[in-house]
């Protein structure tokens, strides 16, 4: 594996330690972007003040798989330094820089000038045929300091795990429903959710039931999400999710009326339906 030509820098001093309280470097989620999603992301680095060398790499619409490295929180500009030497290595072989992808950068909910996490979002089109909806072995490194690995992670397609359908408008909420295999939720108990900061945090969180009874979830905040002085959205995690079947509806109560960006992922895909730049808490 070659070095970087930033190796021997300062940069390369900036080791970013993973977190690994929800696991460490989690890969493998597969989300379709829309051109409005795109679009939302691209302007928002348009209009941004401050935006750093690095930081931003413009969305295409298309399918996509994350690699995303949560770590403990260090300096926004020495986070990003250390990010553009990060390289993603598939199965001892197939190595990919990350920072030549589009990523988003997720400050710590205190200290917003710092950053703990950074996902990047690889377009299937450079996997080689018949590597994605398999599991493979996973590394990752800064520059030549292995960081995390080798550690196994299944690579979705759209056919594979649980299928993130689509995200509804509704009255002082948003309603998530998620099909397909809930192997993995259900013994997590975790979904993730992007909300736009214009909803507000989440007034309230809750598993609705076929039989019509609602079982109110915790939740945590992870990070704020951002590019250069525009904040994107509200990173944070439901738990205590028990799907029971292979059908799965949340209901996240919001307390402003707004229109924004809302997403929800975990193991296997988010549809452009649950991925949206124009969902509406009505």
């Amino acid at each position: 594996m070659s070095a970087s030509p930033e190796s021997g820098s300062i940069a390369a001093q900036l080791r970013l330690e993973v977190d690994l309280a929800y696991g460490g470097v989690y890969a493998g989620t597969s989300f379709e972007f829309s051109p409005a999603a795109a679009a939302h992301f691209n302007d928002a680095a348009t209009r941004a003040n401050g935006v750093l060398p690095g930081e931003f790499v413009p969305f295409s619409a298309g399918t996509a798989v994350s690699v995303a490295c949560p770590a403990h929180p260090m300096p926004r500009p020495d986070f990003i330094a250390a990010y553009r030497l990060l390289r993603a290595v598939f199965d001892g072989s197939l190595e990919i820089r990350l920072a030549d992808h589009p990523h988003l950068f997720s400050a710590d909910p205190v200290e917003l000038d710092s950053l703990r996490g950074v996902p990047t979002y690889l377009p299937t089109s450079i996997f080689p045929a018949g590597f994605l909806g398999r599991a493979h072995t996973l590394e990752l490194y800064q520059d030549e300091t292995r960081l995390f690995g080798p550690a196994e992670r299944f690579l979705h397609t759209p056919a594979t795990g649980a299928l993130f359908n689509q995200i509804e408008d509704a009255p002082g909420a948003l309603v998530l429903e998620v099909r397909g295999n809930l192997d993995v939720l259900a013994h997590r108990g975790e979904v993730v959710f992007f909300s736009d900061p214009a909803f507000g945090e989440p007034a309230a969180v809750s598993q609705l039931e076929d039989d019509g009874a609602s079982v109110p979830l915790e939740w945590h905040l992870l990070g704020r999400d951002r590019v250069g002085d525009v904040m994107l959205f509200n990173e944070w995690v439901a738990v205590g999710v028990q799907p029971r079947g292979d059908r799965l509806v949340l209901e996240v109560r919001y307390p402003n009326r707004a229109t924004g960006l809302a997403a929800a992922l975990y193991s296997g895909h988010t549809r452009d339906a649950a991925f949206r730049a124009d969902a509406t808490v009505l």
